[in-house]
């Protein structure tokens, strides 16, 4: 009861579904909750989950829908072929029959309307998860191992030893089943449990599971401060762009380099997490190779597993997840009529806005103040063209191979690539293939929002001016 309060696991109303495969913490904690549960104002319901892996878990399972029955406690039995899933899956069946269980769980939580999910975890639990993590080079996160709550699932006899456990249901003369799967070194936890943690009690400190949960602790408080103080250094250097489902971040690497090396490395590994679909496959390696991108000054990028690229342009660096569209720039390419008679205009559909083309005389009212925007960030950019050098038939597009502008030089009138153009400008990578450009061919009229053609600008001898106007949804 004093461990629920400490850790606020329970709230007066909840549903709490249980997980209970009949071992001794499971059943352990079935009647611990029973006999707290007027207390604590709870309702519970129990789910047993039958792997179908071994011989006798037809009988577990008949005994939990047995104890459940004399408690009154509503049951529910899942069975499911966790060997299939994990061949399916290309998992060990370890984390195969984890994913079925938490599944399950969550289903009938949703079915009951309830509100939380307990899970029989002990402190024998937590010491193992630790030194695991541990073994495996885990940071903070593993190190904090299990934790009382996660989201919507609880824990409450993580404080408690199994000696304790069983000492409980002793005193109260209540059997439990014994799952023969723990008694064999086949999995990474058993050897853990059956061989580390033993030698550690006997020959190096009594006590030694207690210690290591204590000092899990630790580590989980040390988390949740450096989780804070990571949020208020992204909000610093990095900036979080596009929807929920699909974010992308810009980081200042001038911000980022007063950062810390700690905040530095758990910045990137959020971001990457963030990213990352379910939040996998990121770790050291991969937070190596940002920092890496981030303190090295030059334009280039690197993958990631999961789709995400990183790319330094400049000062800043871009991270985002390549959303498959089934498109490519090429498809942001729209033929442009050009308006034949002083005064018409013509509206066209383009990908990502509107494109309206307004031929005036040179006298014209409407043509007498050349107002433009020439910053495509507004949401509207404007631009006069000399209508009487232009062709009756434009494209808008993206850029592409050869393209080029006529540029003003000393010695007079010139090329210049756009590819030139974009690194002069400073213009970053990965923008340079979304900018729309208003093309005679490869020869680049508009660079929508930046700058025009020398060729097509307005002088003393134009007669007729073409209105270009981009309105971007």
């Amino acid at each position: 009861m004093t461990y629920s309060r400490t850790h606020q696991l329970f709230a007066p109303g909840d549903g709490v579904v249980l997980g209970v495969s009949g071992g001794a913490d499971s059943v352990c904690l079935l009647f611990a909750l029973y006999g707290l549960a007027r207390e604590l104002e709870i309702g519970l319901y129990v789910v047993h989950v039958n792997h179908g892996i071994r011989g006798d878990a037809a009988r577990d399972a008949a005994y939990v829908e047995t104890l459940c029955r004399k408690l009154e406690v509503p049951f529910t039995l899942v069975e499911e072929d966790v060997g299939a899933v994990a061949r399916r899956q290309g998992c060990s069946t370890e984390e195969a029959g984890r994913q079925v269980r938490y599944e399950a769980f969550y289903r009938e939580m949703e079915r009951r309307g309830a509100q939380k999910i307990a899970v029989a975890h002990n402190a024998g639990d937590r010491a193992e998860t630790m030194l695991l993590n541990l073994f495996r080079g885990s940071g903070l996160t593993g190190l904090g191992s299990i934790r009382p709550v996660r989201e919507r699932i609880v824990r409450p006899l993580l404080g408690l030893e199994r000696w304790e456990i069983e000492a409980y249901l002793e005193r109260r003369d209540i059997s439990w089943r014994q799952d023969s799967t723990n008694d064999t070194d086949e999995y990474t936890r058993n050897r853990i449990r059956r061989h580390i943690l033993p030698y550690a009690e006997r020959e190096i400190c009594s006590g030694a599971a207690a210690h290591l949960c204590k000092a899990a602790d630790i580590f989980m408080e040390i988390e949740d401060y450096m989780e804070e103080q990571i949020r208020q250094a992204g909000r610093l250097c990095a900036a979080r762009e596009g929807p929920g489902e699909a974010p992308r971040f810009i980081l200042s690497c001038a911000a980022f380099e007063n950062l810390h090396p700690a905040l530095q490395k758990g910045l990137l590994l959020s971001v990457l997490k963030e990213l990352s679909p379910a939040h996998k496959d990121m770790g050291a390696g991969q937070v190596d190779q940002m920092l890496a991108l981030c303190q090295r000054p030059g334009n280039r990028e690197i993958h990631l597993p999961q789709g995400i690229r990183a790319v330094r342009s400049y000062d800043r660096v871009i991270l985002e997840r390549r959303q498959d569209t089934g498109q490519t720039a090429a498809a942001l390419a729209v033929p442009v009529p050009v308006p034949r008679s002083p005064g018409e205009s013509l509206v066209c559909k383009v990908p990502g806005g509107i494109l309206r083309l307004t031929r005036l005389e040179k006298e014209d009212q409407g043509a007498r103040t050349y107002k433009k925007s020439a910053n495509l960030l507004e949401n509207e950019c404007t631009e006069w063209l000399d209508c009487d050098k232009i062709e009756e038939l434009l494209e808008w597009r993206t850029r592409r191979t050869g393209d080029y502008l006529r540029i003003r030089t000393p010695s007079g009138s010139g090329h210049k690539t756009l590819k030139s153009l974009f690194i002069d400008e400073k213009v970053p990578c990965r923008e340079r293939d979304q900018i729309p450009l208003l093309a005679q061919g490869s020869h680049i009229l508009w660079v929508a929002g930046r700058r025009i053609c020398e060729s097509c600008k307005i002088n003393d001898d134009t007669r007729q001016i073409l209105k270009v106007e981009y309105e971007r949804e």
